[in-house]
């Protein structure tokens, strides 16, 4: 989570700052499409040697850990973004065979809308969203524990309720985060890019989630 206790920067300094940021950001884009375009190669390829498809996602998982302590590293975002897409490529291939690619279009478009609204919101509004942290954190914890109670126990109802619950969580972390980068509070334009990365992606996944589930 970033810190807003940092010491202010020229207006230049921040403008070429989040120029890196943004620049880092449309990189992994481009990377993370490029990994859903290979996922049925790295599909066949993985079970050819034995290994099931699952692995790509306990790899996504490993990473997301690993930024934790390499976020400053460009070779690391551009790792996750690439797994991110083989992990969405299962979904999108069965959006693909079951006739339901207009949710994808949806999902991306509406995700696009929603993600540049929240930034343009986090960097221009007055009002310091630096206290959401805590509670944006709390509520993160939150819906991974209850994604994984619903994999049990749960049915599409409670699949769409979370997904709009996690849509406006990533949205609010966008927010927050674009004011932060705005402020000074991340050292690194790789860190602050794999921030918003990820929000992008959690928001595009669950707008999938909520449309796929919608069109059944």
């Amino acid at each position: 989570m970033p810190q807003f206790n940092t010491v202010a920067t020229s207006a230049a300094d921040k403008a070429t700052f989040m120029s890196k940021v943004w620049a880092y950001f449309g990189l992994a884009i481009l990377v993370a499409a490029l990994g859903a375009w290979s996922g049925e190669i790295v599909m066949q390829t993985l079970a050819g040697v034995g290994i099931p498809y699952y692995a790509v996602h306990i790899a996504f998982m490993g990473l997301m850990f690993a930024q934790w302590k390499f976020s400053h590293v460009p070779a690391m975002l551009y790792v996750f973004a690439f797994v991110s897409g083989l992990v969405l490529y299962p979904t999108l291939a069965f959006a693909d065979a079951t006739g339901q690619m207009m949710a994808v279009i949806q999902a991306l478009l509406s995700a696009g809308g929603l993600f540049f609204a929240a930034a343009i919101f986090g960097y221009t509004t007055k009002k310091d969203l630096s206290g959401m942290g805590q509670f944006l954190m709390m509520t993160m914890f939150g819906l991974f524990i209850a994604s994984i109670i619903n994999i049990f126990i749960g049915g599409d109802t409670m699949r769409m309720i979370l997904s709009g619950v996690g849509v406006v969580l990533f949205s609010a972390y966008t927010s927050y985060d674009v004011q932060a980068i705005k402020n000074g509070a991340y050292d690194s334009a790789v860190s602050a890019a794999y921030h918003l990365y990820f929000n992008l992606f959690a928001i595009f996944q669950y707008l999938l989630s909520f449309f796929l589930s919608a069109g059944e």
